[in-house]
């Protein structure tokens, strides 16, 4: 981002905090110039721009003004609908528009913009008349989150619950809470639980794991101390291989597996069956996140997010005018709870 767009985020940020108010003159050339320690050409050229996107106007020998309807747009505005990924390198522009909207109509246009691409296009989506659908969005897209929102730019979280924002997602209670009654139904209490720990790439394992321990304490299925298996990955096949040696070759091996970091599945049951313990006949795991390839065992529960119907909840944020009336949009879908049969 250059020199004129940061000032522009940031007279922006002025106007949208209220200190400027709709009709209020801002500070001269000068003042800006000294106040964020710019040029005067960097001055003239944001004052110009955010003349033609109508938050600032001025007449012929007066002062420049904040406009009266500032950062507004009429209820039949949007226009633009940038959908922003940063996971779904494997879909074409094309599939990714008939993921979201299938059956949308003609007057949107559809833009897939990959995450890492997002600065070199945020000028495009922050013009009025645009509207952003994050899709699974990382947590250092925050900053763009917190522009296009001085921007007045409506935007839809996929998946991911940050801060104030509009969301549909997965909700992780009840989708864990079901798991772990079927997993109590067929193993008892008795059970361990293995996660890395969230971090900026993963934040969502922490609502993982407080969704885990609250359906567990309803349950009565609160493991002991020594059995709950959670701590940062940094070597995966190393702390795999540590992990299943503390499940699978302890004295006591526990009925009930819950695995809420997906990346520890698959490697975990293949540890297990170096010990010679089998999903379905020795222990019963439950994990988040689908795995098509421990279809093949009995015993293993998976929630599998119904990203799709997820997808979708994008057509009604527009349909029902939550996108264009400002309203909070809030869309939670349970995981569907897949029993592998052999």
């Amino acid at each position: 981002m250059n020199k004129s767009q940061m000032l522009q985020d940031m007279i922006l940020n002025e106007i949208c905090s209220g200190r400027w108010k709709p009709g209020d003159p801002i500070p001269s050339r000068n003042q800006l110039c000294r106040k964020y320690r710019c040029s005067r050409n960097t001055v003239e050229r944001a004052v110009a721009a955010l003349k033609s996107r109508g938050c600032l106007v001025s007449n012929q020998g007066g002062s420049t003004r904040v406009a009266a309807q500032t950062l507004r747009r009429s209820p039949q505005g949007l226009s633009e609908l940038f959908i922003v990924s940063g996971t779904m390198h494997e879909h074409s522009e094309r599939s990714i528009r008939e993921l979201f909207f299938p059956d949308l109509e003609s007057g949107y246009n559809v833009h897939p913009i990959r995450e890492s691409d997002l600065l070199r296009h945020i000028d495009k989506i922050s013009q009025p008349g645009s509207a952003v659908i994050w899709a699974m969005p990382a947590i250092s897209s925050l900053w763009f989150m917190a522009y296009l929102e001085r921007a007045n730019v409506p935007q839809l979280l996929i998946n991911r619950s940050y801060l104030h924002y509009n969301f549909a997602g997965t909700d992780t209670l009840l989708s864990i809470r079901n798991g772990l009654q079927w997993l109590r139904k067929i193993a008892g209490r008795d059970c361990s639980v293995v996660s890395g720990c969230a971090d900026l790439a993963m934040p969502y394992l922490s609502e993982r794991l407080i969704a885990f321990y609250e359906a567990a304490a309803a349950l009565d299925m609160i493991p002991h101390s020594e059995r709950i298996l959670v701590k940062p990955i940094h070597d995966l096949p190393a702390q795999v291989s540590e992990i299943g040696n503390r499940i699978f070759n302890g004295e006591h091996l526990p009925r009930g597996i819950v695995v809420l970091d997906s990346r520890l599945t698959v490697p975990l049951v293949t540890v297990g069956h170096m010990y010679g313990k089998t999903p379905g006949r020795d222990y019963f795991l439950l994990t988040y996140d689908f795995h098509p390839e421990l279809c093949k065992y009995d015993g293993i529960g998976m929630l599998r997010q119904q990203n799709e119907k997820l997808y979708l909840e994008s057509q009604r944020w527009l349909r029902e005018g939550y996108a264009e009336k400002r309203s909070v949009f809030r869309s939670s879908i349970p995981a569907e709870l897949i029993i592998a049969r052999s």
